[in-house]
């Protein structure tokens, strides 16, 4: 048992993981705030940020899926006693973060123009197009933010993220209100002005970091900003590492593919369902937003995972490793488990959160039964992910990601959803939950293997992968 749970690891995942679940709930709170003040403005603006929002997701998580491995590398470097190394990677990463930004601005600002090729409205593509234009502005900001957070994660620090995470949502209200509403003596914007308001607490919260990163006594003779070009520089840390900005893009964009398909088989099946009417639509994305909610424990965990994992490799303790590992996957199957018993309990209530028409209720609590064995797979592959990445070891994420959601769920799903060539007649909306599950329960399964494959590797085979 003890090769396989820990509680002194429990308690190091309580502590490292409960900041980092909070601080991404906050920045699902900045999603929800959008959608609800756009909705009371307008529903076409509520609409438009939808829409331009399912273009700019994918497409922004590739981006900054591409900084995943920072927190790890990052961990592995303070596991190792090499914490000046740190400062210089974290430099590294705001060049990366830089050359990332602007392709990634480029075509957005390209595609916000041209939204009527996707069958939208000249109106709705006039305000998509300005809400993604609006939005743009903040996703160097973002990165940045992303890129700072890293650097505390390596050395197990998530609570500042969460802080200002925080304070960022509470500062997005009243900029939606001013923005959105025209407050203030300034006109009413509409969804234009809900991206501007995003863009500019995204540009709130990753100076806010930038200061706390150079207030905190912990960091202050690592000087790890501004000092790219100073004279007394190591030989070893040249300006641009294009060595350490390859490896760091190496192992991170395995997992930027991973987050793009999975984020884009979701936005797909919504965009499949569209054509069996508003209670079909409705039902699933109140399956889907309680589903991402509940999301927040599996990623906290996984996450978490890949801060103690690499932490440990890069102390040169496999050992610990692998009960760190073990900890995480039996943590997310008591969390999976008690998500889906509350779930499935308790889908009445959680359902009339959303909406209070009965045939969208009747369809949302029979997804809720769904929703709850989706839980039990989501956890343990997302906990898989989150391992792997602290072994380094990101390339096959993107395979398994790839066959999981393009080969198995999205084929699967819309056969069961929209045809009868499986079922007598299309089953809609569960047909694709359906999927879902079967697509994570693959993935979950070929990251067990793997992370069981690695964990029987000899100590040194092992660690001299993590180091390559």
């Amino acid at each position: 048992m003890k090769n396989f749970f820990s509680w002194m690891e429990a308690r190091c995942y309580y502590k490292i993981g409960l900041p980092i679940f909070i601080a991404q709930l906050s920045q699902t709170g900045m999603t929800f705030a959008d959608t609800a003040m756009t909705g009371q403005y307008n529903a076409e603006d509520m609409a438009a940020v939808a829409v331009a929002g399912s273009v700019f997701a994918p497409v922004a998580l590739l981006g900054v899926g591409c900084l995943l491995a920072l927190p790890p590398l990052t961990a592995q470097m303070v596991g190792g006693g090499k914490h000046k190394k740190t400062a210089h990677l974290l430099r590294q990463g705001i060049w990366l973060t830089l050359a990332i930004c602007i392709p990634i601005m480029i075509f957005f600002q390209i595609i916000s123009h041209q939204l009527e090729l996707f069958g939208l409205s000249p109106r709705m593509a006039n305000l998509s197009g300005g809400y993604l234009r609006a939005l743009l502005w903040g996703m160097p900001a973002f990165m940045f933010f992303v890129n700072q957070r890293s650097f505390f994660e390596g050395f197990s620090r998530t609570r500042p993220a969460m802080i200002i995470a925080m304070l960022g949502l509470l500062l997005n209200v009243p900029c939606n209100y001013i923005l959105i509403y025209g407050k203030l003596g300034l006109p009413p914007l509409g969804a234009v002005g809900c991206g501007i308001a995003s863009a500019i607490c995204y540009w709130f919260m990753a100076l806010a970091m930038m200061y706390y990163l150079r207030r905190d006594p912990q960091f202050r003779d690592l000087h790890p900003l501004f000092t790219p070009f100073r004279k007394n520089r190591p030989i070893d840390e040249p300006v641009f590492d294009w060595h350490l900005m390859f490896r760091a893009l190496r192992i991170g964009f395995p997992s930027a593919l991973a987050l793009f398909f999975e984020v884009s088989l979701f936005a797909l099946s919504a965009i499949l369902l569209a054509p069996m009417g508003t209670i079909m639509v409705a039902g699933h994305q109140i399956a889907q937003n309680y589903g991402s909610l509940v999301f927040m424990i599996p990623l906290a965990i996984g996450m978490t995972a890949t801060i103690r994992v690499g932490f440990c490799c890069g102390a040169k303790k496999p050992v610990q490793a692998r009960i760190s590992a073990m900890t995480a996957l039996s943590l997310s199957v008591v969390f999976a488990l008690l998500i889906c018993l509350l779930s499935i309990v308790f889908r009445h209530g959680i359902a009339a959160i959303y909406n209070n028409d009965p045939q969208v209720l009747d369809l949302a609590m029979r997804l809720m039964f769904y929703v709850g064995a989706y839980q039990l797979v989501d956890g343990l592959q997302m906990t898989g992910i989150g391992v792997l990445r602290g072994y380094n070891d990101t390339r096959i994420i993107s395979v398994i990601c790839f066959i999981a959601y393009w080969i198995i769920g999205l084929p699967l799903g819309y056969a069961l959803a929209r045809t009868d060539w499986i079922c007598d007649s299309p089953m809609g909306a569960e047909g694709f939950w359906i999927s879902y599950i079967f697509a994570l329960g693959f993935g979950a399964l070929c990251y067990w293997l793997r992370v069981r494959f690695l964990q029987s590797l000899p100590p040194e085979d092992l660690l001299a992968r993590v180091r390559r």
